[in-house]
């Protein structure tokens, strides 16, 4: 499962050995400029809608890119039973391509809690 943390500047995801083979990356850093949203989401499996490249196991697991032809492309590790934090980014200044970012993870109520009152 991957692992989110915030850095210095940024919000850190770091992907497992077999999840960066779906995302095609170690990890990624959102620059906390560059977020617009902070959510935490309850079943985050269903969040993720639209043209895929990745992996899904149905209603169970989710890793690699959603949203493809939607206009809102997503960044994705989830898994049913443990919530999400849904980062909605301004692409432009994280210099990513995607708009949104949802991991979950155990502390993803901490992790909602000291990223909202800088969203405010």
């Amino acid at each position: 499962m991957a692992k989110m943390d915030i850095a210095e500047g940024g919000v850190r995801v770091r992907f497992s050995a077999w999840e960066r083979l779906a995302v095609w990356r170690d990890e990624v850093v959102v620059p906390l400029a560059a977020i617009r949203a902070v959510e935490r989401v309850e079943a985050p499996v269903g969040r993720a809608r639209g043209g895929r490249a990745g992996v899904l196991i149905s209603g169970v697991l989710k890793v690699g890119y959603w949203g493809l032809g939607t206009g809102v492309r997503q960044l994705v590790s989830v898994r049913r039973g443990v919530p999400a934090l849904r980062l909605e980014i301004d692409r432009a200044v994280a210099g990513l391509r995607f708009d949104e970012v949802l991991v979950s993870a155990r502390n993803a109520a901490e992790l909602a809690a000291a990223l909202a009152p800088s969203r405010v």
